[in-house]
């Protein structure tokens, strides 16, 4: 009988130690593919993995005056896993010569191939 309790007892402690190991690394895969957001000065990036190597970003942001442009980049370094760099550069616009005192709202969208576990920074320059 006491053999029994014993047996029935470590069948439960497996059991639980598996679950716990499952759940520990399905949630781990989860909150790696959902993506992210992450905030930075005036600029918001979004990013979510599509499946198949490739990941697909949003940048959105604002400007003081439709006299200044961004040029939005982003690069892969050779990692595993990989870490993902997007860059947002302000600058102010040599074209634009009347700047009014409005403004502006940016935003870019972009992809690039990573594996799932790649992790992903925004700069704002």
């Amino acid at each position: 009988m006491r053999k029994k309790v014993i047996f029935i007892f470590i069948i439960i402690l497996v059991l639980l130690i598996t679950g716990g190991i499952f759940t520990y690394v399905y949630l781990q895969n989860r909150i790696a593919n959902d993506g992210g957001n992450i905030q930075k000065d005036n600029f918001n990036l979004t990013y979510s993995y599509k499946g198949n190597n490739s990941w697909e970003y949003t940048v959105t942001g604002t400007l003081p005056t439709p006299c200044y442009k961004v040029t939005t980049d982003s690069v892969v370094m050779e990692s595993y896993p990989e870490q993902v760099r997007i860059s947002a550069k302000v600058e102010t616009d040599s074209e634009t010569e009347v700047c009014a005192t409005v403004i502006q709202d940016y935003t870019y969208n972009g992809t690039f191939n990573a594996s799932e576990k790649a992790t992903v920074t925004l700069v704002v320059e």
